[in-house]
C-alpha cells in the first residue's frame, strides 16, 4: 500500500469550440485585444454505447480535465467542466484542445477511459466551430453463449486480456456484461481461454487470440455447440467465431461551461469606487452557450439605491417591471444567436450619483438552458477616501491567516493600511500595509480558524468605512489519530471503535484470513495514550505459498481482494481547508530486505525503506495492486498538495519515539475552488515498496498525527 510514482491521468470527452464574436447587442462594448478572437468551449459526453448502460454524465463531468495548447505550449489547463468559462479570448493562431475524462485502468468491468484531440485555429473577426469528439477510448470485449453451450459444458470460464491484464467472464454472468481494457501501447492482441467441465466430468480447455484489435471497437466472443461436429484441435464440440464491430454513440449528453459574468470596462473582482456625484454609466456583461433562463438581481441595500425590490428577475419579469425597474436606473438587453445568448445589465450614472456614502453590494446570478448557474457580487463602494478595497480570492484565506487587498485612489493617500475585527464585535485592530503601484496588500496573521472578520481600508488621513469579510478555514482533526480505538469485528483488528465508524484501514482483510495481522495495536512503544498503531511487514501464507504484506496503515476502505491483491480506496472526504504540515511521532526499526519482485527498487540483501506520505486531493483513488497503473501518484493531475516522509535507518528508539514533520507543498490552485480540496490521502507502510511485494520484517510505530495550520 506504498507509493509508486506512477502517472494515472484523467481526461475529458467531447469538445465544441468556436472563435465566436459577440452578438449585435454588445458588439460596441466587447473588449477583445488587438488580434483576437473568442473560443466558446461545448461538451459533449458520448457516454451511452451499443448494448451498454450509460455512464453517470455528472462524474465524467466532475472529473474531466481540458487542455488548451499552443505551439508554445500548454495555455489553459481547466478541472471539471463546471470550471470552463463560456468564452475564452485567443490570440489568432494555431491552437490544440485535449480532452480526458474516466478511468484508465489495465482491465475492469466497470471502469471506461474517454480522451480527444482535435487541432483548431483562431482568426480575427471569424467564427470557426470545432468539435473534439471524444469516444471511449476502451478496447472492449464481450462473451455470448449459444444455449445448447450449456448442454454440453459445465462451470465455464471465458479468460480475456492482454500483456498487462485480463478479465473472467463466468457462465453465469448476464450477456450484457462488458470487459474494459486500455491496451499497452506495443500489444494490439486479446487472448482468450474458455475452461470448464464437460459432461463426461474430464477438463476443457481451448485458447485463441484476437489480433489487431482497435480502441472504440467491440469484440464480441461468440461460444456455440455444434452438433455432431469435432475440433480436431481438442476444442471438443464448441466453436468460435469472433465478432468486431466499432461502438455506435446512442445518445449525445451535451454539457456546458457556466455563464460568464463580468465588468464591461472595469474589473468585477475589484469593484466600483468612487466619490459621491462622480461615477459613470456602467454595465455587467453575461454570456452563455444556448439561452439565459434566469437572471437574478439582489440588492443589501435595495431602499437606500431606490430600488422597488430587493430582489428581481430581468428575464421573467413584464414590461410594467421592467419600465420600473428602467426608471430606477436598472435596464437589461439580451439576445441570442447561433447558439449563444448575452445580456447586458445596464446601471445608469444618475442611480449611482444618488447613493449617499456606503457600501452597496448586488449579487447577480445567471442561469443558462443547462441549468448550469453562475454567481457574481458586485461591490459599488461610494466614498471620499483616499483607499478601498479590492477583493480577496479565496487562495489567500487560510484558518490562521490571510492576505487583504486595496487600492490607492487618490496620489495624496499616505501609510495606507487596514482594520478588521471579528464581524459583530466592536473593538478593530489596525494593520500598515506594503504598497505596489496603486495596490497595496496587508497579511494578518494569528486568526482564529472557522471565524467570520470585517474589514476596511484606511490610510493617514481616511478610514474608508465600505466593508468586506472573509471567513477562515476550520481546521481538520483526524479521526482516532492517536490510536486509542480499536475493534476486531470478525477476524479482522482495526483502528476503529466499531466496524461502522472506520476512518482508517489497513491490508489486516486480507493477512487475515491467514491468520496474521500486518497492523496491530501497541501499548509497549508509543508517545501519549495506551497504544500506538504497529506496522508490522512479513511474509504472510503456508510455506511457500503466499505474499510479503507490508505493513500498512491508509485513509480509506480496504474493498477487497483480486487473488492474492488488494483492491482499495485511498482518501477520505475532506473539508477543503489547507493545512501546512502533518506531524506525529514515530519510531522505525528496518530490517533486510527479503522479498524483492519486479519493479522495486530494492533488491534482496538492501536495507528496508518506510514512508509516511499526505496528500489533498480533488477525488479519492481506486487502487488494485495487481494493475501497477492503479497505483497512487504524486504527480496525477487529481493530487493538489503532497508531502512525503520516508525512512532509510533507524528513526527513534523503543524508549522514545521520535517527533516527525511532513511539509504539504501545494500546487497552482488558481484553476481550482475550495470546493475541490474534497479528499485527504493519507497513508503509512514499514515497507515503502509494498506494491510491489519487496521488502523485509520492519516494523513502523507511529502515534499522535496531528495537521498543523
Amino acid at each position: 500500500m506504498t507509493r509508486n510514482k506512477i502517472n494515472h491521468t484523467c481526461a475529458l470527452l467531447m469538445i465544441g469550440a468556436a472563435a465566436a464574436g459577440v452578438l449585435s447587442s454588445c458588439q460596441s462594448d466587447d473588449t477583445l485585444g488587438e488580434g483576437e478572437g473568442r473560443l466558446q468551449l461545448r461538451m459533449e459526453v458520448n457516454a451511452t454505447l451499443t448494448r451498454s448502460t450509460p455512464d453517470n454524465v455528472q462524474e465524467l463531468r466532475d472529473g474531466c480535465t481540458v487542455y488548451l495548447s499552443s505551439s508554445k505550449g500548454l495555455i489553459y489547463k481547466f478541472n471539471g467542466v463546471d470550471n470552463v468559462p463560456a468564452t475564452i479570448p485567443l490570440k489568432s493562431g494555431h491552437y490544440v484542445a485535449e480532452a480526458w475524462t474516466g478511468d484508465s485502468v489495465s482491465a475492469s468491468f466497470d471502469k471506461k477511459f474517454y480522451r480527444g484531440y482535435e487541432p483548431f485555429d483562431i482568426q480575427k473577426g471569424e467564427t470557426t466551430p470545432v468539435t473534439v469528439d471524444c469516444h471511449i477510448a476502451n478496447v472492449v470485449a464481450a462473451v455470448s453463449s449459444d444455449e445448447s453451450v450449456a448442454g454440453v459444458l459445465r462451470d465455464y470460464t471465458v479468460t480475456v486480456g492482454h500483456t498487462r491484464a485480463s478479465l473472467e467472464f463466468t457462465s453465469d454472468m448476464d450477456a450484457s456484461v462488458r470487459g474494459y481494457f486500455m491496451m499497452p501501447d506495443d500489444d494490439t492482441e486479446l487472448t482468450w481461454t474458455i475452461e470448464g467441465t464437460d459432461l463426461s466430468g474430464s477438463s476443457f480447455r481451448k485458447e485463441g487470440v484476437i489480433t489487431g484489435v482497435e480502441r472504440a471497437h467491440e469484440y464480441t466472443i461468440n461460444l456455440k455447440h455444434t452438433q455432431g461436429e469435432t475440433d480436431p484441435f481438442g476444442g471438443g464440440l464448441i466453436t468460435v467465431t469472433i465478432d468486431d464491430h466499432c461502438l455506435v454513440v446512442e445518445d449525445v449528453v451535451t454539457i456546458t461551461g457556466a455563464p460568464s459574468i463580468t465588468g464591461v470596462g472595469f474589473d468585477l473582482n475589484a469593484g466600483l469606487a468612487g466619490e459621491p456625484g462622480k461615477f459613470e454609466r456602467r454595465s455587467l456583461y453575461v454570456e452563455a452557450i444556448g439561452s439565459i433562463t434566469s437572471m437574478k438581481v439582489h440588492a443589501d441595500n435595495a431602499a437606500a439605491m431606490g430600488l422597488p425590490a430587493s430582489d428581481f428577475d430581468f428575464i421573467t419579469m413584464d414590461d410594467a417591471q421592467r419600465a420600473q425597474m428602467a426608471l430606477a436606473g436598472l435596464s437589461c438587453e439580451y439576445a441570442e444567436a447561433e447558439g449563444r445568448a448575452s445580456a447586458r445589465l445596464f446601471m445608469e450614472a444618475a442611480m449611482l450619483n444618488a447613493l449617499p456614502e456606503g457600501a452597496y453590494p448586488v449579487t447577480l446570478t445567471a442561469v443558462d438552458s443547462q441549468g448550469k448557474r453562475r454567481e457574481r457580487t458586485l461591490l459599488i463602494q461610494v466614498t471620499n477616501s483616499d483607499v478601498k478595497l479590492t477583493a480577496t480570492p479565496w487562495q489567500e484565506i487560510y484558518a490562521t491567516r490571510a492576505t487583504l487587498h486595496g487600492e490607492i485612489t487618490k496620489e495624496s493617500a499616505q501609510s495606507p493600511g487596514f482594520r478588521y475585527r471579528v464581524s459583530g464585535t466592536s473593538d478593530w485592530t489596525e494593520v500598515t500595509a506594503v504598497a505596489s503601484g496603486s495596490g497595496f496588500s496587508a497579511t494578518i496573521t494569528g486568526l482564529l480558524p472557522g471565524t467570520t472578520y470585517e474589514y476596511q481600508a484606511k490610510s493617514a488621513m481616511h478610514v474608508n468605512t465600505s466593508s468586506m469579510e472573509f471567513t477562515t478555514e476550520s481546521i481538520f482533526t483526524l479521526p482516532n489519530a492517536g490510536f486509542e480505538e480499536w475493534c476486531t469485528p470478525g477476524k479482522v483488528l482495526l483502528p476503529a471503535a466499531d466496524a461502522s465508524s472506520l476512518w482508517w484501514d489497513s491490508g489486516n482483510h486480507g493477512s487475515s484470513s491467514m491468520g496474521k495481522q500486518v497492523t496491530t495495536n501497541n501499548s509497549t512503544v508509543k508517545h501519549s495514550g495506551n497504544y500506538s498503531a504497529l506496522l508490522k511487514s512479513q511474509f504472510v501464507g503456508l510455506g511457500s505459498i503466499g505474499k510479503f504484506a507490508a505493513g500498512n496503515l491508509f485513509a480509506g476502505t480496504f474493498d477487497g481482494l483480486n487473488g492474492l491483491n488488494g483492491k482499495l480506496t485511498f482518501g477520505r472526504p475532506f473539508n477543503g481547508s489547507r493545512p501546512a504540515r502533518l506531524t506525529g511521532y514515530a519510531y522505525y526499526k528496518p530490517a533486510v530486505v527479503e522479498y524483492s519482485e519486479s519493479g522495486s527498487a530494492l533488491a534482496k540483501g538492501d536495507m528496508d525503506q518506510g514512508i509516511i506520505y499526505v496528500a489533498l486531493t480533488t477525488r479519492s483513488v481506486s487502487i488494485d495492486t495487481s494493475d501497477k497503473n492503479t497505483l497512487f501518484s504524486p504527480t496525477a493531475d487529481y493530487v493538489v498538495a503532497y508531502g512525503e516522509m520516508v525512512f532509510t535507518e533507524e528513526y527513534g528508539s523503543a524508549s522514545g519515539m521520535r517527533k516527525f514533520e511532513i511539509e504539504l507543498k501545494y500546487n497552482d490552485l488558481s484553476a481550482l475552488s475550495r470546493a475541490q480540496l474534497s479528499t485527504l490521502v493519507l497513508t503509512a507502510s514499514a515497507s515503502r515498496y509494498g506494491d510491489y511485494f519487496s521488502g523485509g520484517k520492519s516494523e513502523l510505530y507511529i502515534d499522535d498525527l496531528e495537521l498543523e495550520y
